[in-house]
């Protein structure tokens, strides 16, 4: 049974006419006929009642066209669903603003590998600004920091994790306490900004620990943030960010403990995201890319 005698079909009931139906569905009231002979032959059933000018169904016809129309709506929200996995359309992703040298580039090079049509438009923000973006449907995909508690309007996805660690110049360890309890009292504090997620959790996790310190300075910025320790104007809190050099590479690294916290970077969509292809590529970008 084909999909376009079903069409057909329901184009008779709705018409009321063979011949407006022929013209509803493009083809010529010879080639319609047809397809109604050979749809009651695969049923085995009578659907119109013989002679009726207009058209009529029979009764067992009525019921059969109710099914039918609910075969052609299951049918189409499928090539709806399918439809809307655009591949070379519009995607509009954000990124917070310490992805902008790490992720960003990864994942613009990536998608113009794999989807070579695909337009893609960044928008750059905080990780609740972007949240309320993807819940208003205003961009497709964000990268972000993961919440104290998940939103109830939009998915997160785990890219993966970036453990904290207190850092320093190189060549100020030396002299420094042993303890970073001590290093904290005694040097000067460069705090991530305590408007973000992250900067919260840092926060928090310092109180929790029984750290009482004042930023002396707070920015928004690790790259910022790491260039003033490594000049030594102070110590911080940062993590070490996914397709980032390593940050032993030019700072001393203290780790915080087992109990540390840890940034989760997370991919948010909304609850119902319908970009499948696209969902499975960005939750992999930080994932080694292997050959078949």
């Amino acid at each position: 049974m084909q999909t376009s005698h079903l069409r057909s079909f329901l184009a008779i009931k709705d018409t009321g006419s063979f011949t407006a139906a022929a013209a509803a569905v493009h083809l010529s009231h010879s080639a319609v006929s047809i397809q109604m002979k050979q749809l009651e032959q695969q049923l085995g059933a009578s659907l119109f009642i013989k002679g009726r000018r207009p058209a009529m169904l029979t009764p067992l016809g009525e019921e059969i066209a109710e099914k039918a129309r609910e075969i052609m709506d299951r049918l189409d929200d499928l090539k709806a669903l399918a439809g809307a996995d655009d591949l070379g359309g519009r995607v509009t992703l954000g990124f917070v603003p310490t992805t902008l040298q790490t992720l960003l580039p990864v994942v613009l090079e990536r998608l113009r590998c794999e989807f070579p049509d695909l337009k893609v438009a960044v928008r750059s923000g905080l990780s609740s600004e972007l949240a309320k973006m993807v819940e208003d449907h205003n961009i497709d995909f964000a990268f972000l920091s993961a919440p104290v508690s998940d939103p109830a309007m939009i998915r997160l996805h785990e890219i993966g994790s970036e453990p904290l660690f207190l850092v320093m110049a190189q060549n100020a360890h030396a002299t420094s306490p042993a303890k970073p309890a001590d290093i904290l009292r005694q040097t000067p504090y460069i705090a991530f900004s305590r408007s973000t997620w992250l900067g919260k959790q840092i926060a928090s996790h310092l109180t929790q620990s029984g750290h009482i310190v004042e930023p002396e300075i707070e920015l928004d910025s690790f790259d910022a943030i790491e260039h003033l320790v490594a000049r030594g104007f102070g110590v911080s809190i940062v993590p070490q960010r996914l397709l980032a050099a390593p940050l032993q590479e030019t700072l001393h690294c203290i780790s915080l403990g087992p109990r540390a916290p840890e940034r989760r970077v997370m991919l948010a969509t909304p609850r119902h995201c319908q970009r499948q292809t696209l969902l499975h590529c960005l939750t992999q970008i930080a994932k080694p890319k292997t050959d078949a």
